[in-house]
């Protein structure tokens, strides 16, 4: 990736564009307090030590509302299967097939698995987990009811469970693989026994994964070994998940010792670490993540606005200068062509994307009459990069007259904003921001469903790009899927309501006497432990 001299950003922009925010990261980094002094050689006593950004009150699967949530429930509780770029990756399932017309789903749970508490893990198991959803949510599910149509679900024995979808949905894969049964048995197979219950929030519960809870502490969370696991018995006996106290930060702790890997996501400590490779192991997972930029058709401002002012920022924005910036080497993220990632089959790497064109985008600019306007910009300040990302895009729009206000949100603040298109108080707040789209891998559309549909939120698309998202998802023939999915791509940018900005790696730096954690193609941390292993 070509370098770009960008270093004046920081000083000028910086200190005169950044709003007092929503919230700080919790993650900062700072290395200045590491001595050669205090730096302690990690030594392995079979426990694996991570840290995570804030503790979850509770590990019940079911409830997966966060990375950090589902980063502690992987140790103890799996999921049916995995989608991978290369395919399913099995766990409590052993397979999936799919009827020729693509309406019936029939999964098979592994013969050997079961509940930490010697239970067999069994359907009951998966419809006690649905019928949960049901209650909470009030209605239908994902897993329950296909556009608009019921689905039907069927016990055929214990290990065997069919459902039987209303018509053809491509998604359901997808929707199947995020899926943690929770034992029924635990709870006498009446879900309503579940909110009300401290099980979750305690040491000994049932579980599905290689490990069982030991200890529930306010700032960790200690998991042991199981010695009956199906797949095998792990090499790392003990797994500790802790927040970092006050005053500390990953960095510091990490070379320090506390703990025993990290994610890397500048190019900087990227650079150091792979220097001292004597000391730390690199590892790199494609994270099949789109960060992208959002417009908000509801914005006080981009609501007033027309296509063509869209379109004269979108043309204004350099990715190459804003990756180069906020990421500083293609080993952490490269540009992103399409709204679809690398790690789906349907990806179109002929999708064209944006061309920076700095003339036209001042032309249309002055004609559309953004010219002179003042727009509100929010990001995550507790996602990584995402700072330095709103920098870069302030410096580029006010090259084409636009004056951009950035406001900093941490998660809890920022997704009830960015996701309000229904409130319309929130909704009106902001009107550029940036976001992620993860897990975005296997043969069907992820997340993008809910955005080309407008569904998660009104994201602005028209009801052409909103139609043939639907007719992809309902089409089984892979071909024409295919042909559906180039054309989607190419249509949903050129109504320039999402700028597709990178596609990233989820690098990592470990302590030298880690390996495996590259045994894992699903992050965040980490769906295989069996993979792990310390010296």
């Amino acid at each position: 990736m070509k370098r770009r001299a960008l270093a004046l950003l920081c000083a000028g922009i910086l200190a005169v564009g950044m709003l007092a925010g929503c919230g700080g990261s919790s993650d900062k980094k700072d290395s200045s307090a590491k001595t050669e002094d205090t730096k302690k050689e990690a030594k392995s006593d079979g426990t694996f030590t991570f840290a995570l950004n804030y503790m979850p009150n509770s590990l019940q699967p079911s409830a997966q509302s966060s990375d950090d949530l589902v980063s502690a429930i992987r140790p103890i509780y799996e999921p049916l299967f995995a989608e991978t770029k290369d395919g399913l990756e099995y766990y409590l399932a052993d397979k999936l097939d799919i009827s020729e017309d693509g309406l019936t789903y029939t999964l098979h749970i592994n013969d050997k698995a079961t509940w930490s508490d010697g239970e067999p893990v069994t359907v009951k198991d998966i419809k006690f987990t649905i019928d949960y959803g049901v209650l909470v949510y009030g209605g239908p599910t994902s897993f329950t009811k296909v556009n608009g149509g019921e689905v039907q679900i069927n016990e055929i024995d214990d290990k065997t469970m069919e459902f039987v979808l209303p018509s053809v949905y491509d998604n359901y894969v997808r929707t199947l693989s995020q899926f943690y049964p929770m034992p029924a048995h635990a709870f006498d197979n009446d879900p309503s026994k579940i909110d009300d219950s401290t099980y979750f929030k305690t040491p000994g519960m049932a579980t599905s994964g290689a490990y069982v809870v030991s200890e529930i502490n306010e700032d960790s969370f200690v998991y042991t070994a199981r010695d009956d696991y199906y797949r095998g018995t792990p090499s790392v006996k003990k797994v500790v998940i802790k927040t970092i106290g006050s005053g500390s930060t990953k960095q510091i702790e990490f070379e320090n010792g506390g703990i025993d890997y990290m994610r890397v996501t500048s190019a900087e400590d990227l650079k150091k670490y792979k220097e001292e490779s004597d000391k730390y192991n690199m590892y790199s997972i494609s994270e099949a993540r789109l960060n992208y930029l959002q417009l908000n058709p509801h914005g006080p401002v981009m609501s007033t606005l027309s296509q063509d002012a869209r379109k004269a920022i979108f043309l204004a924005l350099d990715k190459d200068a804003i990756v180069d910036f906020a990421w500083g080497s293609d080993e952490l993220a490269e540009p992103a062509n399409s709204l679809i990632t690398p790690d789906q089959s349907i990806y179109n790497k002929n999708c064209k994307g944006y061309n920076f064109n700095l003339e036209e985008a001042k032309k249309l600019a002055k004609s559309s009459g953004l010219e002179g306007k003042e727009l509100t910009y929010i990001y995550n300040s507790d996602r990584a990069n995402m700072e330095s990302v709103a920098t870069v895009v302030q410096q580029q729009l006010a090259e084409i007259g636009v004056t951009v206000n950035i406001e900093s949100c941490d998660t809890s603040t920022f997704f009830p904003r960015f996701f309000a298109s229904k409130d319309k108080e929130l909704a009106t707040t902001w009107d550029l921001g940036t976001n992620g789209w993860d897990s975005q891998r296997g043969s069907n559309c992820g997340q993008a469903i809910s955005y080309f549909t407008n569904r998660l939120c009104d994201c602005g698309y028209s009801d052409e790009v909103s139609g043939l998202a639907q007719k992809a998802i309902g089409t089984a023939d892979a071909k024409e899927k295919q042909e559906l999915w180039n054309t989607i791509q190419d249509k949903a940018l050129e109504e320039c309501w999402e700028y597709p900005l990178t596609y990233t790696n989820f690098v990592m730096v470990s302590q030298k006497n880690v390996t495996g954690l590259d045994g894992s193609s699903v992050v965040p941390e980490f769906i295989d432990y069996l993979s792990i292993h310390m010296d």
